[in-house]
């Protein structure tokens, strides 16, 4: 294992040494001003009690295996082919998947699985659903570009109570659970402060995104009231705005696994998150991530209010 792999392996045991252990310190700001997303859940969410003390170590050790074979097989050489919709698939998306499907179908059997490639499988009377995109950004992957990352994500009754993004080209971590805050590589993560527009930088995702949404304009007017916009595609945009560099991420026509993991993240770390209507859900095609105070003007902004 290289050095920085290690970092990340040790700093992500001990997050989950403690994580069910704290209880002196308050919500995030996310979990006590989202009433409706609160009213929902308990304030904490305690994977220890669902899937048993070792799920969460075992569960980062299987990201970073997986990890580490999607980066070989971008090494060696891979064929692509092409789903109905036009959108790529390779042999990394299918490996990985299998390889979190089956950990999770092993240690998780109390949930059901909804993976982007093989769909939904498992038990959902529980309310336990994991969300698995094992490749996100795989046309980044095709281009030989960086950003592209391993997303799994937990719901809870329909509230994103768990999340987890491992970008294995750069050996970058990101988890979270409800009411335990967001880490990078075991450090908290906290969203920006900017509280004007016209101070913030925003990240949106691809271009043709806003065409199949229907409103290409919405760019337009973005650029028109923020100090910055630029694109960030994929779960890297969500990335750039839990590392304070962005202030806000705009992705619509995306699925439940492209944002299940990003929703709870953003949220442990002091931001906002609904989909572009304004909707506290991942399930309604469209995700907006903020930190929290440019949040309704943003929304403002998309209407062309």
């Amino acid at each position: 294992m290289s050095a920085p792999r290690c970092a990340i392996a040790h700093a992500t045991l001990c997050l989950a040494a403690h994580m069910p252990q704290e209880t002196s310190r308050r919500p995030p700001r996310a979990t006590r001003d989202r009433s409706c997303y609160a009213a929902r859940m308990t304030l904490r969410f305690d994977l220890e009690a669902h899937f048993g003390p070792r799920f969460f170590p075992d569960l980062i050790d299987a990201v970073l295996s997986a990890g580490s074979e999607a980066r070989a097989i971008a090494e060696r050489g891979f064929t692509t082919e092409f789903k109905a919709d036009r959108s790529p698939v390779t042999e990394a998306d299918q490996r990985v998947e299998s390889r979190i499907r089956a950990f999770l179908s092993e240690h998780a059997k109390n949930a059901a699985i909804f993976g982007e490639e093989e769909g939904m499988s498992g038990d959902e009377s529980t309310g336990l659903v994991f969300h698995v995109d094992p490749i996100d950004g795989t046309r980044a992957f095709l281009r030989g570009l960086p950003s592209w990352s391993i997303l799994i994500g937990l719901e809870k009754d329909r509230v994103p109570v768990f999340g987890l993004a491992y970008f294995p080209a750069d050996d970058d971590l990101y988890t979270a659970a409800l009411g335990h805050g967001a880490y990078r590589n075991g450090r908290p993560l906290r969203v920006s402060k900017v509280e004007k527009l016209e101070h913030a930088a925003i990240s949106h995702g691809g271009l043709q995104q806003f065409t199949e949404w229907g409103d290409f304009g919405i760019l337009e007017r973005l650029a028109n009231h923020t100090f910055t916009a630029r694109g960030y595609a994929d779960f890297d945009g969500y990335r750039q705005l839990l590392l304070g560099r962005v202030d806000a991420m705009i992705d619509p026509c995306v699925k439940s696994y492209d944002i299940c993991a990003a929703a709870i993240l953003v949220r442990e770390a002091g931001g906002r998150f609904t989909d572009l209507r304004g909707v506290e859900s991942i399930h309604e095609g469209s995700g907006l991530a903020t930190s929290g105070p440019i949040h309704d003007e943003i929304l403002r902004v998309i209407r062309g209010e």
